[in-house]
Parts: C-alpha cells; sequence; structure tokens
C-alpha cells in the first residue's frame, strides 16, 4: 500500500502544477483502475491456465498485458480521457467475451453488474448514461447470440432479468451519488465566487476610500508646508503645529486601512504575448540604476544557453523585480547596495524552460509567517534622517511571491554569512518562433549603463496630468518655486495631444482620471516612444497607495511613483534624480 501510495502521490502532485482538481481526480481514477485491471487479469489468468481453459487464459494475460501498457501510456501523456476509453472497453470486453462462452454466471453476474460503478467516475454522467445503456444492450445482445450459437447451457430469462437489475440498481446508485456531488461542487463553486465577488468590492472600496481621503489628506500635508511660521504668533504657531499633527495621525489611520487590503494576483488579467525576458528584465532594473545610481549596483548574469524570446506577461515578469529589489534597496537606507542576478535553466522540455533566478545582496532582516509570506521591518535607528512614516521601510515580498506561485514556482530567501539569497523557479511558455535565438548576456547588461545627460529642475519643460482644479493648484504652488514650465492636461487623452505636439523633460502623472486613466496613457507614451528611441521620465502622482499599486505604475513604464499625501521635497528630488539621468 505503502508503494501504491506513493504512485499516486507523484502523479496527483505532477498534475495539481498543471490541471483543475476535477482532472487530476480522474487521472488517478483511471490509474487505479489499470492497475487492478493489470492485477486481476494476470492472477485470473494464472488460474485459468492451471485450470486448463488455455483459450480464456491466454485472453486475461494478453489483457493483463494491455492493462499494464495503459498505466504506462496514462503515465507518459496524461491522456486520462483516452486511457479511460481504453481501459474500460478492455474490461467490457472481457466480460463480455467470457459471458458469451458462458462458464462461471455467478462470477460473471458479479463482476458484470458492477461495470456501471467502474464508468460512472470516468465518464461523467451524462456519457455515462450513454454508456450503460450500450453496455447493456450489448449483453442483452451477447445473451440472445449464446442462446441461440452456443451448445453450453441457455441463459434464463430469470438470470438474465436478474442481471439488469443489478446493473440498473448500481448505475442508479452511483448516478444520484454523482448527481449529488456536482450538486454540492456546484453549490461551492458559487460560494466561492460569491466570497471573490464580496472581497473584491470590499477591496473596490478600500481603494476608493484611500483615494477620497489622500487627496484632501495631501492638500493639507502641501499647503501647510507651504505656510511661513515665521508670522504667527506663539498661540497660531501651536493650534497650527495641533492640526500638522492631527494630519499626520490620520495619515497614519489610512495607511493602517490599506494594510487591510490582500495582495491578489488576478490569473485572468495576465496576457500571453512574446516577449524578450531579458530586455525585460534589463528595463526594469535600469529604474533601479536611474533613481539610484550613486548606491545601488546591480549585475545581471545570465546562462549562455537559455533562450530569449517567450510567452507570456511581461508586466508580471517587471512585477517580481520590481518587488524583490525595491525591497532589498529599502532593507539598506544608508550603505551602498551590489546586487547580483544569476539566471540559470534548470531544466527543459519541447514546450516550456523551467529558469531559476537567484538574486544576492546584503543581509536582510526578514522574518516568514504562518502562511510562508515574507516580511521586514528595519530597526528605526537604521531608517533615514527625518523619515516620519515607518510604513516605507516595511520588507514584504508578497507580490513577488504570489506571482512566482502563478508560474509554478515559489520564492526562497535564506541569510547566512551577511548575505541574503532570494531563489525562485518560474515555468515559461517558448515563443516557437524565436526556437532557436539565445540570450546575449554581455549585450543585454550594457543596457543598465545608459548614456547621461543633465537637465537643471527649474529649467525643464513639465507636463503635469491630472484632472482635479484643487490638486492642479496644489502642486502649482509646491513647485512654483523649484520648475519654471509646467504645462497641464486634464486627462490622459489630452496629455497625448500634447506629448505629440510638444517636447516634455518630465510628466507628472495622475492614476485615476476620466477618458483615458493614467497607466493607459503610459503605455500608450512609451508605444509612441519606443519608434523614435526617445523616453520622457513619468513619475506617478496618485492617491492609489494599496499593495500592488506602485507595482502596476512602474511595470506600465513609469519611472517612479510617490503616493498622496507626499511630501514636496521627496518629489522635487525625485524630479532632479530623473532629469540627471539617462534619455
Amino acid at each position: 500500500m505503502e508503494i501504491l501510495n506513493r504512485i499516486l502521490n507523484r502523479i496527483s502532485g505532477r498534475l495539481e502544477q498543471q490541471v483543475d482538481l476535477q482532472i487530476t481526480n480522474k487521472t488517478v481514477i483511471v490509474f487505479t483502475l489499470s492497475l487492478i485491471s493489470f492485477i486481476v487479469f494476470l492472477a485470473y489468468g494464472v488460474i485459468k491456465s492451471i485450470q486448463g481453459i488455455t483459450f480464456i487464459s491466454g485472453v486475461l494475460l494478453v489483457s493483463s498485458f494491455l492493462a499494464l501498457c495503459n498505466v504506462f501510456i496514462l503515465s507518459f501523456t496524461r491522456k486520462y480521457r483516452l486511457c479511460g476509453i481504453l481501459i474500460t472497453g478492455l474490461i467490457g470486453g472481457i466480460f463480455l467475451l467470457i459471458l458469451l462462452i458462458g462458464n462461471n454466471l455467478a462470477f460473471e453476474l458479479y463482476w458484470g453488474g458492477l461495470f456501471p460503478l467502474i464508468i460512472l467516475p470516468i465518464y461523467g454522467l451524462r456519457r455515462g448514461q450513454v454508456a450503460t445503456l450500450i453496455y447493456i444492450g450489448l449483453v442483452i445482445a451477447v445473451m440472445v447470440l449464446h442462446n441461440l450459437y452456443s451448445s453450453a447451457p441457455a441463459y434464463s430469462p430469470g438470470f438474465a432479468a436478474g442481471f439488469i437489475g443489478v446493473c440498473l440498481v448500481v448505475f442508479l446508485l452511483m448516478y444520484l451519488y454523482g448527481y449529488n456531488e456536482n450538486y454540492n461542487r456546484l453549490h461551492l463553486e458559487k460560494s466561492i465566487l460569491d466570497s471573490r465577488n464580496d472581497n473584491r468590492q470590499k477591496d473596490d472600496f478600500i481603494s476608493k476610500l484611500s483615494h477620497q481621503i489622500r487627496t484632501p489628506l495631501n492638500n493639507l500635508t502641501v499647503v501647510s508646508n507651504l505656510i511661513n511660521k515665521s508670522k504667527m504668533d506663539p498661540e497660531q504657531r501651536d493650534l497650527f503645529e495641533t492640526i500638522i499633527a492631527s494630519t499626520n495621525n490620520l495619515i497614519n489611520v489610512v495607511n493602517n486601512i490599506v494594510k487591510v487590503s490582500e495582495v491578489k494576483i488576478e490569473k485572468e488579467l495576465s496576457a500571453q504575448v512574446s516577449f524578450d525576458l531579458f530586455s525585460t528584465i534589463n528595463n526594469t532594473l535600469k529604474l533601479f540604476h536611474d533613481q539610484h545610481k550613486e548606491r545601488v549596483s546591480i549585475q545581471l548574469h545570465v546562462s549562455k544557453n537559455i533562450r530569449s524570446y517567450f510567452m507570456g506577461d511581461p508586466i508580471r515578469i517587471k512585477q517580481i523585480f520590481l518587488n524583490l529589489i525595491e525591497n532589498i534597496i529599502k532593507s539598506e537606507t544608508k550603505e551602498n547596495i551590489e546586487i547580483i542576478i544569476d539566471v540559470e535553466q534548470v531544466k527543459e522540455s519541447e514546450m516550456v524552460s523551467e529558469l531559476a533566478f537567484i538574486l544576492k545582496c546584503p543581509s536582510l532582516k526578514i522574518e516568514r509567517d504562518e502562511f510562508g509570506n515574507f516580511y521586514g521591518k528595519p530597526d528605526p535607528s537604521d531608517m533615514t534622517e527625518g523619515a516620519d512614516r515607518i510604513d516605507e521601510f516595511f520588507l514584504d515580498f508578497t507580490i513577488a511571491r504570489k506571482i512566482i506561485q502563478y508560474y509554478k514556482g515559489d520564492l526562497d530567501i535564506v541569510t547566512e554569512d551577511n548575505k541574503t539569497v532570494l531563489r525562485f523557479t518560474i515555468e515559461l511558455k517558448k515563443d516557437p518562433r524565436f526556437a532557436s535565438k539565445k540570450a546575449e548576456p554581455e549585450k543585454e547588461s550594457s543596457k543598465l549603463l545608459p548614456g547621461k545627460r543633465k537637465i537643471d529642475l527649474h529649467d525643464a519643460s513639465i507636463l503635469l496630468v491630472e484632472d482635479n482644479a484643487i490638486n492642479q493648484k496644489i502642486i502649482l504652488l509646491s513647485l512654483k518655486n523649484a520648475v519654471r514650465n509646467i504645462d497641464i492636461a486634464h486627462h490622459g487623452k489630452e496629455a497625448l495631444d500634447k506629448f505629440g505636439t510638444s517636447r516634455y523633460d518630465l510628466i507628472l502623472m495622475d492614476i485615476q482620471m476620466p477618458v483615458m486613466n493614467g497607466i493607459v496613457a503610459t503605455k500608450k507614451i512609451r508605444e509612441l516612444e519606443s519608434a523614435t528611441n526617445a523616453h520622457t521620465p513619468i513619475i506617478a502622482i496618485t492617491a492609489n497607495a494599496l499593495s500592488g499599486d506602485k507595482e502596476t505604475c512602474l511595470a506600465a513604464g513609469m519611472n517612479d511613483y510617490i503616493s498622496k499625501p507626499f511630501h514636496v521635497d521627496i518629489l522635487v528630488q525625485k524630479m532632479k534624480n530623473l532629469l540627471e539621468v539617462n534619455e
């Protein structure tokens, strides 16, 4: 039994990674039935051989061999429907042959009457009904032929009626069981779907609530920074500082509300397109090089035998590296960081490649919760001076782990010898159009070293894309001393029109806007730039601050992200960083 359990676990474990539970169950049933048939046919054939019944013995021994072949076919091809038809046809055929010869009637009644017990779990209710009726019709036909042409004792009407009655009773019981199981399964699926809809509505509500609260909070924060405290008397200054403290407390409340929302990776949102894996990774790494060029060094090493083009969703791949590397950078707030990324091929089949990604970085202070997710929170002494939001330094690898699991892998993080190694594997479908094209590691890595330019922020041409008039005024007031030229677009479509007629050095992009949102506008801008080899930095300024929102913005092609409420100095510094790096 232990050996059988290991075999079944191996088959079901391999299948669970690729197909749903219902197909896995049917495959296990077909496999078990084929294995039992092999043993029964072999034993029964040996017994008949000892009894001197040569013909039946030979048929049973051949059938045992065919049942064993069915086991191997199922193991290697996983075609459970074909193998199910083969094994049920073999069992039914053996019984009909023995029934035609006319030996051991009691045994045949017992065995043949249970045949619907085999048919229904494999074929399902509808096809099982048809298969059972065909089987009963063949049994009646075989009995008639036996009574007309065989010299053996004829089957009596009582035997035929009893046998058919047993078949019908077994069929009815199995049908009721299957119907009840399907009803319960559909009811459970409906409950799960309703629960998911409720959770989605909850997340939408939290997202909208966060957005609505953060926008006026940002206005309070920015305006309070613009007010000159030196012109206030002590009583006014005290009241004003109370307003600021209350605003900061409200910000912390909003942040805690946001953390209630669980990270979800929706499979139906994932595109299946051809993409260059290593260009996707390099473009993502270049974002960090642009933002942290003074203290972050990233090296990418790719095994030469790995192809470059795959089928899948490049945004998901970007999100993995955005989440991982961003957390690594947040963990080391003061020291220089060196990150080494190695890409190796684990195994390869005709359709799929399994790749291993190993990221080596300085030691991370992280823990693993009961659900297997990795979290970390640095000591207050490790944070940069003036940081008043601890969540900016809170490490959370949940987004990356969920996407990796979607690609049939898992994330593992190990810290030893003052070094942390993050390792994960993913399965990617090969793009048949680029069957022989391999990655060129040295050529790809050179993309991490962009050309330099430097534009002074004061002289830069900025496009602000924001639909809210109050928000426009607040940002303009915040930047009036730092930037001389700021154009305004009220939605993404207007931003595209302005982008097509004017040259901008940097774009400040809101996300939730009418006509065209910021994500779509950014993607279209990047599509336009792909034909000209130009690159305009884009910073997302948004009240969207749920888990995964930042990764979504960066994966869409934005260079940086700042959530409301924000400090003007932080926004200005982000703008300066992007204006000093590559085109």
